[in-house]
């Protein structure tokens, strides 16, 4: 009996110290967040302003252009005036410079020559008497150049003159219409490709 006593007296002793103990604390990791691999974007430069390239040509201003009419001359005749009213040309007749309106242009024969060609269809112009050699023919311009103060005017279409006299006529008053420019000292006149001087020569 006493045995047993003292067994369960050592197994008393042995759980005792068994429960008093300390193990070895058992550590716990602590995973800590790691960087980020993403680079933080740098902040970006300012966009650069490209400069307008200038434009090849100005732009217009308004009121560039003058209000007042431009004005330039064409040329009738005045038929047996001898010389009287202007220069004395083939039978006995005058070529008369008459002032007309066009619309502002720096291509001022062409809008000369355009406006003498346009005339009515009548044989004098207006209320003037003055003649028109060119009222039976129906012409328009194909080309014009100006080269070292030379004219070169070729027209295109039906020339009639109505006699003899019609000949130094229509030549005057395309020449001087030309002639009447400070920039040009000579002009040569074809019509569908001929010289306007071999058309009108009647020995041809």
């Amino acid at each position: 009996m006493k045995r047993t006593w003292r067994f369960m007296g050592i197994l008393a002793i042995f759980l005792t110290t068994g429960c008093s103990s300390t193990g070895s604390p058992i550590s716990t990791a602590t995973v800590l967040p790691q960087a980020t691999s993403t680079p933080t974007p740098s902040p970006l430069p300012p966009t650069a302003t490209v400069p307008a390239l200038p434009s090849a040509f100005p732009t217009p201003q308004a009121g560039a252009l003058s209000s007042k009419p431009q004005t330039v001359l064409i040329y009738l005749v005045a038929i047996g005036d001898n010389g009287a009213s202007g220069v004395m040309i083939g039978c006995g007749d005058s070529l008369v410079g008459v002032e007309i309106a066009i619309e502002p242009t720096q291509a001022v024969l062409r809008a000369a020559l355009t406006a003498l060609l346009n005339l009515p269809a009548d044989m004098t112009y207006g209320q003037s008497g003055l003649y028109n050699s060119l009222y039976l023919s129906d012409l328009q311009i194909e080309s014009l150049d100006i080269v070292d103060r030379q004219a070169t005017i070729a027209l295109s279409g039906t020339l009639i003159y109505g006699g003899e006299c019609d000949i130094p006529r229509i030549e005057a008053q395309l020449t001087a219409l030309a002639l009447q420019f400070s920039t040009i000292d000579s002009v040569t006149i074809f019509v569908n490709g001929t010289p306007l001087s071999e058309l009108l020569d009647l020995r041809g």
